[in-house]
């Protein structure tokens, strides 16, 4: 059987393409110890000092890239941060908490989480919780100085919330049936809870 040239030049680089291929397997999976896979355990890999050796055992796979779940789990927390923001901008704050809350889980130490779920809170009238959050950010590393202004301002008026609530307790103590006051009380109690 007699190839024309063009196929002889597609058969042999359809050759070179598999030996590469190969050689790239070869060379990944060479000083893996294919014997030690056993129900519930990681091949054990060697050392890469240049020729194959025996295989000997090394610390597990995963500690080869400690800092790996940690990046994607700040990326995770960033890409919910964005979406909240968003979810502000727009006026969702329901769905703005819940993202952040996500974000807080996959990062503690987000800054911006903290600082806009503080603010939702606020604008929502929820000053513990608004207290609660923008305290953990100024423990957080940030250069944001208007967040203290902010806290100082929002310390006062729990402050006066926490003053209103015991003049109230005591104007109901003294007259019962004042439902105004009954009310006003409940809502300040609201804002103050956790």
């Amino acid at each position: 059987m007699i190839l024309s040239t063009g196929a002889k030049i597609v058969l042999a680089v359809a050759v070179v393409a598999i030996l590469a291929i190969g050689g790239i397997f070869v060379q990944r999976f060479a000083y893996v110890d294919f014997g030690s896979l056993k129900i519930g355990l990681k091949p054990q890999v060697t050392s890469t000092g240049g020729e194959a050796g025996l295989a000997t055992p090394t610390p597990d796979l995963d500690d080869d890239f400690p800092n790996r779940d940690k990046h994607l789990n700040e990326a995770r927390a960033s890409q919910y941060l964005n979406h909240a923001t968003r979810d502000y901008f727009s006026g969702s704050y329901d769905e703005a908490l819940r993202r952040l809350e996500r974000a807080k889980w996959y990062d503690p130490h987000n800054f911006g989480a903290f600082k806009l779920s503080g603010q939702i809170q606020f604008e929502r009238s929820q000053y513990r919780k608004a207290f609660n959050d923008w305290a953990r950010a100024t423990q957080l590393p940030n250069y944001d100085q208007s967040l203290l202004r902010d806290l100082d301002v929002l310390k006062r008026l729990i402050r006066y919330c926490r003053n209103e609530i015991d003049r109230l307790q005591k104007t109901i103590n003294h007259n019962p049936e004042d439902r105004i006051s009954a009310a006003r009380l409940r809502e300040l109690e609201s804002r103050m809870s956790d």
